[in-house]
């Protein structure tokens, strides 16, 4: 009896031993599902929390979704449903419109017409150039425009270049700026004439007592007002601290640069916005066309309906939508943006479309796909705005349909790739999701976003949207890409 006693015993103990560890396990194995998991799509990750916790970035001013593009439940939503500025992100409603709209081959045209009779070499009248809204339209294009021109005979202007502007009906105001400050490209506002982003480069070379300032490409007829102090020593201050205003007046315009730059900086770059589009346009022709070796000293002004009757010659953008479209996103450029909206209207419209109509044209696009966003606020389709706004879960949705249209391959691939290129080429790199994500940014004061697809590492693809807006926002790079990371693991 007690060796069966003893023997009942030992099994009981043994049994409780491995009951124990069996639990234990257990325990932990849903210890690590909870860490990985949330307990439902309304709750964020574990790993995301303590990220935003690190940053005081409150969870109420964060929208997230995130949905499998198979269909399905989505696998987080947090706030999603909440109107939020979407910065930046909101470019991928206005390409995606422009490329249903336009298609990806599109391009644009610019035509150059004679007032005037041309003889011998020289045109007795005006040089008329009707802008077709081109957004990209660079000084390599100008060089090459001018080449045709003087190949045609052209080797003097006697009149004025005029330049009809009226593919857009925009009015006359000064640029519109974000921040006040006129000077940076992003905040460039659109024209029918756009050329080389009403931007140029400035080049700045210390020298022992003063520094060299030189524009590139050049701008004729304008006068640079050079009051930047040199210091000695390290490389404290560079080009990115120089002060770049316009001064003078309307027909002999001066750029005044101010500030501090370190002799030891070296030769460093800075790209200004200047001018007003008629300014630029002259100073830019101007510059090049003498540097061709043609005569000009006429005026330029602006005159929507000058161009009539039959074109002298027309000249094809050698860029597509399609290649417009990789660097809007790639980049985040503002104002090629603003240009794509309104020729989509422009041609949706067939006429002069103000900024009121390329509102109007992406709320029936919308319609028309059967995409529903009550509450869609678009000011101008570029996200450089204090107003525009768009939930999570919308802007998710807009995703899901770009990747079953026709410009999904597209669309996808001009979006920045994690850790590779664009405005992610610095994040995220040498890491499992390194060049599996999709992702347009967005960035203004109080608000930063991500939007754009992930593939985890199962193999399903998500759609993804994370909006904050708040004090903290600009913290919250962390957060962002702590959830990219958790989706490619736990998608």
């Amino acid at each position: 009896m007690k060796i069966r006693a003893r023997l009942r015993a030992l099994l009981r103990a043994r049994f409780h031993a491995r009951f124990h560890a069996w639990s234990v396990n257990l325990l932990a194995l849903l210890l690590m599902t909870a860490v990985a998991v949330p307990s439902n799509a309304q709750s964020l990750p574990n790993s995301v929390l303590q990220a935003m916790r690190n940053l005081n970035l409150p969870v109420q001013d964060v929208g997230v979704y995130v949905v499998p593009l198979g269909g399905g439940q989505p696998l987080l939503n947090v706030n999603a449903d909440e109107a939020l500025n979407p910065a930046s992100t909101m470019k991928l409603l206005t390409t995606y419109a422009a490329l249903s709209r336009l298609g990806a081959d599109y391009r644009w045209k610019t035509r150059v017409y004679l007032r005037g009779e041309l003889r011998d070499g020289v045109l007795n009248g005006d040089l008329i150039v009707q802008g077709g809204g081109d957004p990209k339209l660079v000084i390599e294009d100008l060089i090459e425009i001018i080449a045709r021109m003087r190949e045609a005979g052209l080797r003097e202007i006697a009149g004025n270049l005029v330049l009809d502007d009226g593919v857009f009906a925009l009015d006359d105001r000064s640029v519109e700026q974000i921040d006040g400050d006129s000077s940076q490209p992003y905040n460039v506002r659109p024209h029918g004439v756009l050329l080389n982003f009403k931007a140029t480069k400035f080049v700045i070379t210390p020298r022992v007592d003063s520094v060299d300032i030189v524009l590139d490409p050049p701008l004729a007829d304008v006068s640079i007002d050079n009051e930047v102090r040199i210091a000695r020593g390290r490389c404290r201050y560079g080009a990115g601290g120089l002060v770049i205003r316009d001064n003078g007046t309307d027909q002999k315009p001066v750029i005044k640069v101010s500030g501090t730059y370190s002799s030891e900086c070296g030769e460093q770059n800075l790209f200004a916005a200047v001018l007003t589009h008629r300014q630029f346009a002259h100073a830019f022709f101007k510059a090049a066309w003498l540097a061709a070796g043609g005569a000009w000293s006429g005026k330029t002004r602006i005159e929507r309906g000058a161009a009539q009757g039959a074109s002298w010659f027309e000249w094809t953008s050698p860029r597509t939508l399609g290649e417009v479209v990789l660097d809007i996103n790639k980049f985040s450029n503002n104002v090629m943006a603003r240009q794509v909206l309104l020729q989509s209207t422009a041609v949706e419209n067939q006429s002069s479309p103000t900024i009121e109509d390329a509102r109007s044209f992406l709320h029936r696009w919308l319609g028309r796909n059967g995409l529903k966003f009550p509450e869609l606020y678009v000011e101008n389709g570029s996200g450089l705005s204090r107003n525009e706004r768009i939930s999570a879960e919308h802007l998710a949705r807009l995703l899901i349909h770009m990747s079953r249209s026709a410009h999904a391959d597209l669309l996808r691939e001009s979006l920045p790739r994690v850790g590779m290129d664009g405005t992610m080429k610095s994040r995220l790199q040498a890491e499992p999701i390194t060049g599996r994500a999709w992702i347009k940014t967005g960035s203004l004061n109080d608000v930063r976003a991500i939007a754009g697809y992930v593939d985890a590492a199962s193999g399903k693809r998500y759609a993804l949207v994370m909006l904050i807006n708040g004090p903290r926002a600009e913290r919250s790079a962390p957060a962002q890409d702590e959830l990219l990371r958790w989706v490619y693991a736990n998608g």
